[in-house]
């Protein structure tokens, strides 16, 4: 289903792309229709390049998104997730590691949600918050990734980072940390 999902959704880009480069050309050359054809089919692929010229200006590997006196910490969508050396992954969770302790000095409840999250990652930010000072009660939830999902995911994968994945996790963890009261 998943793959069905993924390869739908490209054949309707091919023909709303399509449908919009003949709105622009209409009455041109041929040619014309298909040069902006292959032009239009090819933007969401132009988001990797996008997301590295991002990177230059925006080097924040997590970013915190403020809603209703929550924080969430996220990865930051211009970073990738693939490949990617042990100092890179050591940065990665030492910016988890900071983020979180900033949105916790902040808010009362901050909820970490990664896909490369694991039970051991979450003992490794709670031992880090514990070493900051910070005390926090901690629930760890494992929302089922459901095929419509893990589609999405593909299709970010996909246009993000030019390769193809079918293999995912079942559930996807979240971290909930709730600062105590003193």
């Amino acid at each position: 289903m998943q793959q069905a999902f993924v390869f739908s959704v490209l054949l309707l880009w091919i023909a709303l792309s399509g449908a919009m480069s003949l709105s622009f050309t209409a009455g041109s050359p041929h040619i014309r229709f298909y040069l902006v054809w292959a032009l239009l089919f090819c933007l969401p692929f132009l988001l990797r390049p996008f997301a590295r010229a991002e990177r230059q200006f925006r080097p924040a590997m997590t970013l915190i998104s403020h809603r209703r006196r929550r924080a969430w910490v996220h990865l930051a969508p211009w970073q990738p997730t693939t490949d990617l050396t042990p100092e890179r992954v050591h940065q990665f969770w030492q910016s988890v590691n900071a983020s979180t302790r900033q949105a916790l000095e902040k808010h009362r409840t901050v909820i970490i949600s990664s896909h490369l999250l694991t039970g051991i990652r979450a003992r490794r930010v709670l031992l880090c918050i514990a070493e900051s000072g910070i005390t926090v009660h901690s629930r760890t939830y494992c929302t089922h990734f459901t095929p419509a999902k893990r589609a999405l995911m593909q299709l970010e994968i996909l246009f993000r980072q030019w390769r193809w994945r079918t293999d995912f996790r079942s559930d996807w963890p979240v971290l909930v940390l709730r600062r105590k009261s003193s």
